[in-house]
């Protein structure tokens, strides 16, 4: 008799659980606002060193410090006296009362900064440009002294061109792709720019002039671009009038606080002309043609347009006394602030290689740049002799 034993089955061995990957330890708000802090480190160091710089004749004209004897000498006379001389009013009424003055300005525009930095270069990399030039971009705006040196010595003007950085890049994501959100955030941070900046009203129409420039998401509906326009400009509309109502009613001249502020002498325009006439003229232009250049291989010629305006709008205000007379690098800060936000993904390898090669030449093009302007030079010096000494 055969005894048949029974055929031990082989069971595979039962799987062991593998080992979770250990959580993140920084949500992406967390890490976000980590490369904040660290892109704005450096600047927030500078305004600590520049606290031991002392103020000479022409480091005293820089615009925090224009700014704040401004308001001291408006908001100290009075309510009345404030409205009719602080334009804007907003900025001037910040820089009156900041904590420590003109050196607190200083921290609050090297964390602005690092912010406009991060939130560049977040855009860039979420519209799908490569690393390669979210790097190369992010290291021209940031890596340069003109940067540095608007973000803390003239707090009201690098918070306009940040501001007017922010309403370009929701107002690309309104017209192109349709999202409301962007369009009403566009529409405040222009309306912002209004209130801290003297450049704020000629953002607003370089906005508007800028519509007919961009891809629309919906094609076909009669008027939509006006419209869009609209939402985009009306708050700075209602700022504008709320403003001349106020003067009008205090003051009876609707445009007191503006017709103050403006001041055109000699010396300013003989500034423009020397400026014009010299290399640092020439480095303005050549700018100028990098700006048309960049537009140009990112298929979007129309965008020279917004360089010329940009341009032809800050020499505008320098030239009527909006603009410090000890002011430097806005040309250049405002300008390839919104080329980056407004960069769209460049389709060819060569293309590609060439908008790389512009950005990486905006290092050297910005450091020449400082060098000629004397304000700057002096700041510079200043710091480093605060440094070793």
């Amino acid at each position: 008799m055969t005894v048949a034993l029974p055929r031990l089955r082989r069971t595979a061995p039962e799987p062991v659980p593998a080992r979770p990957a250990p959580p993140s330890r920084l949500s992406p708000g967390a890490a976000r606002w980590l490369l904040r802090a660290a892109l704005a480190l450096p600047y927030v160091v500078l305004a600590v060193i520049a606290v031991r710089v002392p103020t000479t004749t022409l480091l005293g004209l820089t615009g925090n410090e224009a700014t704040l004897d401004r308001a001291r000498a408006a908001v100290d006379g009075g309510v009345v006296q404030a409205i009719g001389q602080l334009y804007p009013l907003v900025s001037g009424v910040l820089l009156r009362f900041m904590p420590f003055g003109v050196d607190g300005a200083a921290v609050v525009g090297g964390v602005v900064a690092g912010m406009l930095l991060q939130f560049l270069a977040q855009e860039m990399r979420q519209r799908g440009l490569p690393m390669r030039h979210v790097v190369a971009f992010t290291i021209a705006l940031g890596a340069n002294p003109l940067y540095a040196f608007v973000a803390l010595n003239d707090l009201q003007a690098f918070l306009g061109i940040a501001l007017f950085a922010l309403a370009v890049v929701r107002m690309v994501r309104f017209f192109a792709w349709g999202d409301t959100q962007a369009g009403f955030r566009a529409g405040l941070a222009l309306m912002l720019c209004t209130l801290v900046d003297p450049m704020g009203f000629v953002y607003v129409v370089i906005a508007a002039l800028a519509a007919p420039l961009l891809d629309l998401a919906r094609q076909g509906q009669r008027g939509i671009r006006r419209a869009n326009v609209m939402v985009v400009v009306f708050p700075s509309i209602a700022v504008a009038l709320s403003m001349g109502f106020l003067d009008l009613v205090v003051l009876h001249d609707p445009f007191a606080a503006l017709r103050g502020a403006i001041s055109i002498t000699g010396e300013r325009l003989t500034g423009l002309q020397h400026l014009f006439a010299t290399a640092d003229g020439v480095l303005l232009i050549a700018m100028l043609v990098a700006g048309a250049a960049l537009a140009l291989l990112a298929g979007r010629p129309g965008a020279i347009v917004l360089v010329v305006a940009l341009f032809a709008g800050v020499i505008g205000e320098y030239a009527i006394g909006l603009v410090p007379v000890a002011s430097a690098g806005n040309v250049f800060v405002t300008t390839l602030s919104v080329a980056i936000a407004i960069l769209p993904r460049v389709e060819g390898r060569l293309a590609s290689w060439l908008v790389l090669v512009l950005a990486i030449l905006q290092v050297p093009l910005a450091w020449v740049a400082a060098s000629q302007r004397e304000v700057v030079v002096v700041w510079m010096q200043a710091l480093v002799q605060a440094v070793h000494g």
